[in-house]
């Protein structure tokens, strides 16, 4: 499967929030295609979910996430609030310490493939 480019981003930076704690990473930093915070939010945990189901970071839903009651269709979910107690799973560390070893030459993040 391959990430797009928001998706590895993310990726990196909890890579790095881990590695780093005082590197935090905030939806602030991503360029969501919602205008709205409470629909960023939403679209913010989208990719974190997708992320989490390709077994390349982990969390415990009920730690992360704040759910509303109303549901938005277009991001599959009702999340209020993102609590940052993410960390990136062992094949999420060896995706991206793969990807900074080949690309090590390149200064800016691109896309990167993950192998299912």
């Amino acid at each position: 499967m391959k990430l797009n480019s928001i998706e590895s981003e993310i990726l990196i930076d909890i890579y790095d929030a881990d590695m780093l704690p005082e590197m935090p990473f905030e939806i602030e930093n991503y360029n969501l295609i919602e205008e709205d915070q409470k629909k960023k939010r939403q679209e913010f945990s989208f990719y974190l979910k997708k992320l989490k189901g390709l077994a390349l970071i982990k969390y415990e839903e009920k730690e992360v996430f704040v759910n509303k009651t109303k549901y938005n269709n277009n991001n599959n979910n009702n999340v209020k609030i993102i609590y940052d107690k993410i960390h990136i799973d062992s094949k999420g560390i060896k995706l991206v310490e793969r990807y900074i070893y080949s690309n090590s030459e390149i200064k800016e993040k691109c896309m990167i493939w993950a192998n299912n």
